[in-house]
C-alpha cells in the first residue's frame, strides 16, 4: 500500500487542494515549524472532527521550492482502525488502502502489537498521522487522548508535531457547498520530548500532546490524557 500511496497522493494533491481552497477557503499556518524535519520520521497528531480530516491534513504539508507537491512529506500515512479496511465499508476501505493508511487493531492494551507497523514506518523515516482521541469527536470538542501517540514517540524518538484543525466540525454540510465555511490548519512547534518533570509516563506524554493541540484550536482548554 505504501508504493501505491506514493503514486496516489501526488496525483490527487492539486485536485484536493483546489477543492478545499474553493469550498472551505483552506488556510494553513505554521508550515515553517517543519523546517529541518524533512528527512526523518514525524508523528503528526491532531484533533479529529470530520471524515475529511485526512485530505485536509495531507494537503497542509509544505511544498519545497519548485516542487509540484509536498515531496519531502508524501506519502503521509494515517493510522486507521482495522474495521475500516473491511470490504463491507467498500468506499472507505478502498480509500484507506490506496492512501497507504496503516492498520491499527484493538489488542487489549497491547500497544506494541497494535502499533508495530507504525513503529516500523517511523524508523524508516516515514511521516505518520495519528488522531490521539481515537475517533471522531461527537460534538466538535477535543476529547481525552489515548496513550498511542506517546508510545510511538517513546519507541522511535520521532518528534511529535501537534496540529489544530479549525472549522472541520460539521464541514460536510450545505454551507460548504455555498462556500460559507472556512478551515484553518495550525501546525505547531515539534515536541522533541514528552517527558514532564516528575511524571515520565505515557499518560503524562499524552497530556503534553493534547495540551499542545488544544493551544492550536479556537476556544479549547487542555484535555487530560486517558488510560487507553
Amino acid at each position: 500500500m505504501y508504493k501505491i500511496a506514493r503514486i496516489v497522493q501526488p496525483l490527487t494533491y492539486w485536485f484536493v487542494y483546489l477543492l478545499l481552497k474553493f469550498f472551505v477557503h483552506l488556510e494553513v499556518r505554521g508550515r515553517e515549524n517543519l523546517r529541518g524535519l524533512e528527512d526523518g520520521g514525524i508523528i503528526f497528531a491532531s484533533n479529529h472532527a470530520s471524515y475529511i480530516d485526512g485530505p485536509i491534513s495531507a494537503v497542509s504539508m509544505p511544498r519545497g521550492k519548485g516542487e509540484l507537491y509536498p515531496k519531502k512529506f508524501f506519502p503521509v500515512r494515517f493510522l486507521v482502525m482495522d474495521r475500516y479496511f473491511r470490504w463491507r465499508y467498500l468506499i472507505v476501505a478502498l480509500y484507506v488502502r490506496v492512501n497507504g493508511s496503516i492498520r491499527v487493531s484493538r489488542s487489549g492494551g497491547n500497544l506494541r502489537k497494535s502499533l508495530s507497523e507504525a513503529i516500523a514506518a517511523l524508523r524508516r523515516g516515514e511521516k505518520i498521522w495519528i488522531y490521539p482521541e481515537g475517533g471522531l469527536t461527537p460534538d466538535g470538542r477535543l476529547r481525552q487522548g489515548k496513550r498511542g501517540v506517546a508510545y510511538l514517540h517513546r519507541e522511535t524518538n520521532a518528534p511529535v508535531v501537534p496540529v489544530g484543525i479549525n472549522g472541520n466540525f460539521g464541514i460536510l454540510s450545505f454551507g460548504t457547498l455555498l462556500r460559507k465555511n472556512r478551515v484553518v490548519v495550525r501546525i505547531g512547534r515539534p515536541l522533541f520530548s514528552l517527558d514532564n518533570p516528575g511524571r515520565c509516563s505515557l499518560e503524562a506524554g499524552v497530556d503534553k500532546v493534547m495540551t499542545a493541540i488544544a493551544g492550536l484550536l479556537d476556544s479549547e482548554k487542555p484535555v487530560s490524557g486517558g488510560p487507553a
